[in-house]
Formats: structure tokens, C-alpha cells, sequence
């Protein structure tokens, strides 16, 4: 059975609202002010409905019906049908595009498979206010990771206005880096929190440069930690893994194991110099003032023990990495659990970086551990070698 009728009627929002009219609120169904002459049909058609003088399809019980469609696939035909030189230009006019991003829309829609709304997920029945037709920042960040992707992906050199004077606020920042204050992110290879800096009131030039060396970090390590090593510093505000390890509770265990120093010794008595940036050999010149002649000694054994014995768990989890994807599932799983279990172990040494000093008992503990699990791996992986 068919029913032809007239395109009136098929390319009015009254007819598709029969079929839809609880899919969505009344909003949903107000003309798009982008594109005020646009029905549904327009975007929604497919195959033999996107014939401009009727629309044919039969009767189907259940299920979409024949020539219309919401799926992404079917609905980019349509948008490339009316926007062609979408594929010919990589940069719009400054109008629209007032920041000359650049977009190769060949790529993320003919390579990559993206659809239209993948990116311009703001224009369909225009949800966003105030309504454009610009990708939302927000969208590109869905993909890119925004610590990993260069401005220069997408802003050619000299296309975004940059901060003109020398003292740039928090609040300018965040027009363009918007959510940085809370972005997890690492300075000389320790957490920073910028949020704690904020609320300092330092601005970002102090520590950011302007101009075209825009967002480069001009502060040295030796700089910050002038600012962080004053008497009032608390160590635990970037070294909270050290001193978990000390107190012998790095994996949150129930029974932690503190070093023989975690309650008596404070952090600045080994650290005499830290605000100079002290070296290895300036703390061991501290431990003979407390402790016998050889003791400098015995904490350079100690670092060569740890630091071997990582090394070559080290060599062996990369080994059992190549061998374990050559086993069968059982086996498999095993030893990803077990070499799991030892990677996490080994963390936990090596984010304390002292190789041992800090918690030396509690070290040993925790390689041993390590060399257990790896043991019991490798005889997983050598059963089904057999």
C-alpha cells in the first residue's frame, strides 16, 4: 500500500510533529533562525524524498519511515548539498571567522568520517543561545586534548589578538583558556595548582610571558622554589607522595610502615638548603651531623639497591609485555593482573625519588613485593610456553 501527497504538506513541521510531537520540547520545533527557510525535509530526506515535486513512501508497521532519517550519515549529504564549498576553502572570511582558525573540512569529514554535527553541534533546531553557527570551542576539545594540541593547529601565527600590556589578569586569560584554574597539569615535573596561585592574586605575567612568546613559562625552577621555600612553606603542598612514603603509606595500606625518622625529623632539617636548590651531596652533609661518619656511605648503598633492583623489573615487565600478547586468553589476562599489580608498586617507589632514603625498610618492602608478582608472571607465561 502507498500514499502520495502533496510536497506542502510533507515539507511542513505540522506533519512531522504527528509522528514526533512528544520527542522533544515545544523549542525543538521553533524555525531555526539561521536558517529561517529550511524545513525538516531539508535535512532529514533521503533517497526518493528529496525529490522536489512529491513524496512516495509505504506504510511500514514500526520502525523509521522509508525517506526520512535523523542519523548522522544521512542528514551530511545534506548539509554538503547546500554548503559545496565547504571542501574548497579552509579559512572563511574574517566575518564569520574573526580568529582565521583554520578547519580542513576535507579531512574531518571525508577521512575521518565525522558528520557535520559532530562539530557544529550547536546549529541544528538551535538548542544554544545566543544561537550561532560557529563550532563551540567546547566541541574541538572533544577530540583534541587541550594540553597535547598547539594553538598553531588551528590559529595560523599573528591571527589571535594577544594581550597587548605587560600585566595580564586572570580574567583576560580565561577568554581564551577558559577552565585552566583547574586543569591537572605539571610544572618541572611536579603538580601545579593554579588555582592556589589565583587565589594569591598573582596575575599570569608573573610567572607567563606576553607578547610572542605568548604563555611560555619565564620563571626558572630555582625561581619558584625561592617563592616556595620560605619558612612558612608547608612541604606537603607539592610533596604529598614523599610524605606518604615516609610514614610508610604510599598504597593507603592498613598497616603503614613509617620510616624511624617520620615523626621525629622535620623535612628542613635534612633539607638545610633547599631555597638554594640543594644537591644530593649537600643533604648527606647534613645526615653526619645527626648520624655516625659512614652513614653517607650506607645511603649511597642503599640508592644502588633500589635503583638496580627497579631496573631490572624494569627490563622484565617489558619482556613479559611482548610475551604476554602471544598468549592465549587465560593466560593473558593473568599476567596483565600480575604485571598491573607490580607497575603500581614500582610507581610508588619511583614518585618518592629519593631511591630508597626517605623510607629505606618500606622500599625494600615494596620491590620485593614488585619481584613477586613478576616472579609469579613469568611462570604463567612459561607454562604455556611449554
Amino acid at each position: 500500500m502507498a500514499i502520495t501527497l502533496p510536497t506542502y504538506t510533507t515539507t511542513k513541521k505540522e506533519f512531522c510533529i504527528t509522528c514526533h510531537h512528544q520527542q522533544r520540547e515545544s523549542s525543538f520545533w521553533e524555525q531555526s533562525t539561521l536558517h529561517p527557510k529550511i524545513s525538516c525535509s531539508e535535512c532529514h530526506a533521503t533517497g526518493h524524498a528529496l525529490m522536489p515535486s512529491i513524496y512516495i513512501f509505504p506504510l511500514k508497521g514500526g520502525g523509521e519511515h522509508a525517506g526520512f532519517s535523523a542519523k548522522l550519515d544521512h542528514i551530511n549529504p545534506n548539509c554538503i548539498r547546500c554548503h559545496q564549498r565547504v571542501f574548497d576553502v579552509e579559512s572563511t572570511s574574517p566575518k564569520i571567522n574573526p580568529y582565521s582558525i583554520w578547519i580542513p573540512h576535507h579531512f574531518h569529514i571525508r577521512q575521518l568520517k565525522n558528520s557535520c554535527t559532530s562539530c557544529h553541534y550547536n546549529i541544528y533546531h538551535d538548542p544554544h543561545d545566543p544561537s550561532t553557527f560557529r563550532p563551540p570551542k567546547e566541541a574541538c576539545f572533544e577530540c583534541h586534548r587541550r594540553e597535547k594540541t598547539s594553538c598553531s593547529t588551528c590559529h595560523p601565527k599573528g591571527a589571535i589578538p594577544l594581550p597587548k600590556t605587560t600585566e595580564v589578569s586572570h580574567s583576560e586569560c580565561t577568554k581564551c583558556h577558559k577552565g585552566f584554574e583547574n586543569a591537572k597539569i605539571k610544572i618541572y615535573n611536579l603538580p601545579f595548582p593554579h588555582q592556589k596561585h589565583i587565589a594569591r592574586i598573582l596575575n599570569c605575567n608573573v610567572c607567563h610571558a606576553t607578547g610572542e612568546e605568548h604563555g611560555k613559562i619565564h620563571k626558572s625552577r630555582m625561581e619558584c622554589l625561592s617563592c616556595h621555600h620560605q619558612p612558612q612553606s608547608k612541604c606537603t603542598d607539592c610533596h604529598e607522595s614523599q610524605m606518604e612514603f615516609i610514614r610508610g603509606e604510599a598504597l593507603h595500606e592498613k598497616e603503614p610502615q613509617p620510616d624511624v625518622m617520620a615523626e621525629g625529623v622535620k623535612c628542613i632539617e635534612c633539607h638545610t638548603t633547599i631555597s638554594q636548590g640543594h644537591s644530593l651531596t649537600e643533604v648527606k652533609k647534613t645526615c653526619v651531623q645527626c648520624h655516625e661518619a659512614r652513614y653517607e656511605q650506607m645511603t649511597d648503598e642503599w640508592q644502588k639497591e633500589i635503583s638496580e633492583r627497579v631496573k631490572h623489573l624494569k627490563l622484565s615487565l617489558e619482556t613479559l609485555g611482548f610475551q604476554k600478547k602471544m598468549a592465549p586468553d587465560p593466560e593473558k589476562r593473568k599476567v596483565e593482573a600480575l604485571t598491573k599489580e607490580a607497575e603500581d608498586l614500582l610507581k610508588a617507589v619511583n614518585e618518592d625519588k629519593s631511591k630508597g632514603v626517605h623510607n629505606f625498610l618500606y622500599s625494600q618492602k615494596l620491590v620485593s613485593k614488585a619481584e613477586e608478582k613478576v616472579l609469579s608472571a613469568k611462570r604463567a607465561i612459561s607454562k604455556w610456553l611449554k
